[in-house]
């Protein structure tokens, strides 16, 4: 799987991880009793999982390898294979719709958004999250065809659901010193990408793989890392130039 797109429990690393799960946490404490819930784009399931510990769920991903992870490590949730921009499920079939680091990829946005829209009951629950394209990002995402700015977002939703509020998420100052000491881990692993320049690592094991990945990147800031939870990426009503990610809850 790519380590820059795909949260994976255990390999990647404790600030992403920490990060990607706080949105999962907002999205549980909108959850009523007897909800059933669609995670679109629920890639390993891990975020899936966790909803899963109050009520139906069922993640959607486009991805064989992200499944078949999902499939194998979390028994609660059902996962389905399924393009977001035409969702396997019939119409109102879900009170709640989760769908965080998708939109970003799409090219249609707007048949996604339409889909999510049919397949939620009346009054159902609708929350993404996209990055900021106003914050200052270390890297770009070769993969994402489109970020937005608030008002942009904004007027997106707004075209689809009858009401739409945008939170903002960003680090607090225990998770800017730890993702410091991530950056610095991350150099290293690059560093060794690029001194294989015979291509060993594509003949190893994934497995193998996978644990010097985590083995080398673990030689900066270890314990800074360990120390994050999702309390250090809190989401809130307050949007401000440090806000990195847009979290947005509409209703139908």
């Amino acid at each position: 799987m790519d380590f820059d797109e795909r949260m994976i429990p255990d390999i990647s690393s404790n600030y992403l991880f920490q990060e990607a799960l706080s949105r999962y946490v907002f999205a549980s404490k909108l959850i009523k009793k007897n909800f059933k819930v669609l995670d679109v784009g629920c890639g390993t399931g891990y975020g899936t999982e966790l909803l899963a510990e109050k009520v139906i769920v069922v993640g959607v991903d486009s991805n064989n390898e992200t499944l078949t992870y999902a499939r194998n490590h979390y028994l609660r949730p059902t996962f389905k294979k399924g393009n977001a921009e035409k969702l396997p499920f019939k119409d109102g079939e879900f009170d709640m719709v989760v769908s965080y680091e998708v939109i970003e990829h799409l090219k249609k946005p707007e048949s996604f958004l339409k889909e999510i829209k049919r397949v939620l009951v009346k009054n159902g629950i609708f929350t993404l999250s996209t990055p900021n394209v106003n914050f200052p990002h270390v890297t770009t995402s070769p993969y994402h065809k489109r970020e937005y700015k608030k008002f942009e977002l904004v007027k997106l939703l707004r075209e689809h659901f009858r009401k739409v509020e945008i939170y903002g998420q960003k680090k607090n100052k225990k998770a800017q010193e730890a993702f410091v000491e991530f950056l610095r881990s991350q150099d290293v692993r690059q560093k060794i990408v690029d001194s294989d320049r015979l291509g060993i690592r594509k003949l190893m094991p994934r497995g193998l793989k996978e644990l010097i990945w985590r083995y080398f990147g673990s030689f900066y800031g270890r314990s800074a890392q360990d120390k994050l939870s999702t309390l250090d990426f809190p989401i809130t009503k307050v949007i401000t130039k440090d806000t990195e990610y847009f979290i947005a809850v509409c209703k139908k």
